[in-house]
């Protein structure tokens, strides 16, 4: 293990084994475990606003009305003196993933306003440069709030082969972190281009699914959304389909975007086709997923305590939570069973069952 006082250094020397690569993955990897913080912060109610603002000079700046750290623990968390073995307890940002953000920066400035004052810390190359000091007069927070942070700096060009955001990304980001924080108010800011857009779903998944498919024809005038808990996770799900036979489904854990989605997604899907097939007094194979998912728009996101987020491989695109598929298609199934008795979207989908079922 790495001590404490060494983990910057750690960071720069091998910055892959910290945020996935150098080059466009591990870029916005920087951002995505800031994101991810955020995520957690407005999951507990501490935080309402947050503000992305994507700089001409390939710099970030993200800005949440999260709870702040105490002035004095400030330079010791992000020179990494807390990061290992250190409980999760001070605020947003203040583990792993501020260090590593700042870690791999050329430099940074982080401001945080509380109790009607102003602080701040630059960096340079990842480490403090100075001390903590009282910015007066205050400067303005993007949002009018009465406590926030601010977290601004430029990837080091030594350490990343590309430099340049994907805006689109970025952005899309920002959507998907509104939506799984019912509630909390993103908006993601283009300072070259001038362009700001704000998201605010408060209807969560089953909003974000609506405004996907706003310029399709659906087959059904809202979503089916379900939100139930087990074991300590939150899981979220909504199901759209549409006329035409194009497919969407997004998968989460916390903030992270399961690529290849997992036991979440399973849980779901294996419902679904279980839901069908006891309508249909067919077998589940009658319902192959290519079918039933045709026109559809999914969105299957689970969160709870990271600890608990376990993944297949280093990449978080596979979760393998233990257990998780079983419990879900044990309590969606009969609440899809229900729904679905009586529900307008049911005979097209009992209609794609494969030739040759009863």
């Amino acid at each position: 293990m790495v001590p404490p006082t060494d983990i910057l250094d750690a960071m720069r020397k091998r910055p892959g084994m910290y945020c996935g690569d150098t080059g466009e993955l591990g870029l916005h990897h920087l951002v995505y475990f800031l994101l991810e913080s955020v995520l957690e912060e407005a999951i507990l109610g501490q935080c309402g606003d947050v503000v992305l603002e994507l700089g001409g000079d390939n710099s970030i700046a993200l800005f949440s009305t999260s709870r702040t750290v105490p002035i004095g623990d400030v330079v010791p968390v992000v020179e990494g003196k807390r990061f290992l073995g250190q409980p999760l307890e001070v605020g947003l940002f203040w583990d792993s993933m501020l260090v590593v953000s700042l870690a791999l920066s050329s430099r940074y400035q982080v401001d945080i306003w509380a109790e009607g004052r102003q602080w701040r810390l630059m960096g340079e190359h990842g480490r403090p440069q100075g001390d903590v000091s009282e910015v007066t007069p205050m400067a303005p927070m993007p949002v009018s709030a009465e406590r926030g942070i601010r977290l601004h700096f430029v990837p080091d060009a030594t350490i990343f082969e590309v430099l340049a955001f994907d805006r689109e990304r970025l952005s899309r980001r920002c959507s998907e972190l509104a939506a799984l924080a019912p509630g909390l108010r993103v908006a993601f800011v283009d300072i070259q281009r001038e362009e700001r857009t704000l998201w605010h779903l408060p209807g969560g998944v089953a909003q974000w699914a609506h405004v996907l498919t706003e310029a399709r024809t659906r087959l059904h005038p809202a979503p089916i959304a379900f939100d139930f808990t087990w074991d300590g996770l939150r899981v979220q799900c909504a199901l759209q389909w549409c006329e035409d036979e194009g497919s969407t489904l997004l998968s989460f854990a916390n903030a992270v975007r399961t690529v290849r989605h997992g036991a979440h997604v399973k849980g779901v899907t294996q419902a679904l086709r279980g839901a069908l097939a006891k309508l249909s007094g067919e077998t589940r194979g009658a319902f192959p997923w290519e079918r039933v998912a045709q026109g559809l728009t999914a969105i299957v996101a689970v969160s709870g305590p990271r600890r608990q987020m376990a993944f297949a491989g280093p990449t978080k695109e596979l979760l393998a939570i233990p257990g998780l598929e079983e419990a879900i298609r044990k309590q969606l199934q009969p609440l899809l069973i229900e729904l679905l008795r009586e529900h307008p979207v049911t005979p097209k989908l009992l209609a794609r069952r494969t030739s040759g079922s009863r």
